[in-house]
């Protein structure tokens, strides 16, 4: 899908929407923590040759 018919531009014309906005910017955002041993270089190589596999098909 093309982005650059994505009109980026945005108006808040409402009370409503601005407070709604404003709820949305000062909210920090939850870090997601990604837990590296499940992806060990053995999986890894595994996962790569089932891919080829599959792609070879």
């Amino acid at each position: 899908m093309a982005t650059s018919s994505f009109n980026k531009d945005f108006t808040l014309n409402t009370k409503k929407a601005v407070e709604s906005f404003e709820r949305i910017v000062s909210t920090p955002n939850k870090s997601v923590k990604i837990n590296r041993n499940l992806v060990s270089p053995e999986k890894e190589r595994r996962g790569e040759q089932k891919l080829k596999q599959m792609l070879s098909h």
